[in-house]
């Protein structure tokens, strides 16, 4: 296949020196070669932009922005500002790329003339390798779209009576390539209200507007569940009601434009805000500073009790069977057993952390979720000690 169409890859990147090389070099050692790596570093202040200039002298497909801080949505938009491939994809600065995943797909990008193609994702956990997202290798069109892809996402984890596929989708945009025209002409842009979401926000906006949409059975990105990084930080969200309802009507307003039956709406209301719900019991659970009863009673009020809860916590009775933490807390707070819920989250939350570091627990979680696990495999050293031999997660045919 020849290549001529270039891709523009984009690395949102801060105090990223233990994992960026990797990153990139998986990147670079795709088998499909014409592109442009945009690593936008923002503001760090450790090691990353000496490593990546280092990186920079020895391959010239590299591109270095650097900017002030401001936050991967920041970073992002600024990436894209400056890309000027016809392909557009992003990868995360601890994340690693399957050699073959680039290729294959434009590919089908291609063949299918699709305006996105997603690819199977994995996770890599403290040295263990386990599947987290699956596709078909397919090509939906209108309804389809919204039957096998966004409606997957959007009511993961509930067994609302909406038609839609088996499979389990997931928000994040790491696994998309982006035809650029797509993405130009309808100026996407990632946003955030409460905290990483602007995937999800973008995501669905660009489902809602494709018109053919590729997906790939092969697992081409490998998402590394760093324990340490920012994701996993509690860090307490001040005003979350407020930032929560701008969130809701953003993802609302995008569904609308292409979703027009009212009884699906309706219920992409009530389960987005049982999520809301569990996000900010979370947010004041995970509080560095333990409240007393009176604050927690008063938050309660303010940012869960006092947003459509009647009506929408009846989505607490469809929650996947499989989805215990979200059952057990949505059950409780459907009672309004304020405390109860808080401790429950605190308990929970240290349950669900230890399974991560767990492969007999993490083995179980993909199988409860309906994920089966694949290839789940010690490596060794080698990541531990810089990930030299990243290529071996880069499988042949």
């Amino acid at each position: 296949m020849g290549q001529k169409g270039k891709i523009s890859v984009v690395i949102p990147l801060y105090n990223g020196e233990q994992y960026i090389e990797t990153a990139v070099n998986s990147i670079l050692r795709s088998d499909y070669t014409n592109m442009e790596v945009l690593i936008v570093d923002d503001g760090s202040t450790d090691r990353s932009y000496p490593i990546c200039e280092r990186l920079r002298q020895t391959d010239d497909r590299i591109v270095i922005c650097r900017k002030e801080n401001g936050g991967v949505v920041s970073a992002r938009n600024y990436g894209v500002s400056m890309a000027a491939g016809e392909y557009l994809c992003f990868c995360d600065q601890d994340d690693i790329l399957d050699r073959k995943c680039y290729a294959k797909q434009i590919e089908r990008i291609e063949s299918d003339q699709s305006d996105i193609c997603i690819c199977g994702v994995g996770r890599y956990t403290e040295g263990r390798i386990s599947v987290f997202e699956q596709s078909d290798d397919a090509c939906y069109e209108g309804e389809e779209i919204l039957e096998q892809l966004l409606y997957p996402i959007l009511f993961n984890g509930f067994d609302v009576p909406v038609k839609m596929g088996e499979r389990r989708h997931y928000t994040q945009i790491w696994p998309c390539m982006f035809r650029m025209s797509f993405w130009r002409k309808y100026a996407f842009r990632f946003r955030s209200y409460v905290s990483y979401e602007d995937d999800m926000l973008v995501k669905v906006q660009a489902l809602a507007k494709a018109g053919r949409v590729s997906t790939l059975s092969r697992t081409g990105y490998y998402w590394r569940t760093n324990l340490d990084s920012a994701s996993y930080a509690h860090r307490y969200i001040e005003r979350i009601a407020e930032k929560q309802q701008a969130c809701y009507e953003d993802l609302y307003a995008s569904l609308a434009d292409r979703v027009s039956d009212k009884t699906i709406l309706e219920w992409f209301q009530k389960v987005l805000h049982c999520r809301q719900y569990l996000e900010a019991v979370h947010n004041i659970a995970s509080a560095e500073t333990e409240k007393s009863s009176q604050i927690i009673n008063d938050y309660y009020k303010t940012n869960i009790y006092s947003r459509r809860f009647e009506a929408c916590i009846a989505a607490a009775g469809y929650v996947d069977k499989h989805m215990v933490k979200s059952r057990i807390l949505l059950r409780i707070l459907a009672k309004k057993r304020t405390m109860l819920s808080y401790y429950a989250e605190k308990i929970l939350d240290g349950i669900q952390k230890m399974t991560l570091r767990s492969q007999v627990l993490t083995r179980m979680e993909r199988t409860m979720k309906g994920i089966g696990t694949q290839n789940i495999r010690k490596r060794g050293s080698c990541y531990a000690a810089g990930c030299q031999k990243e290529s071996a997660l880069h499988h042949g045919d």
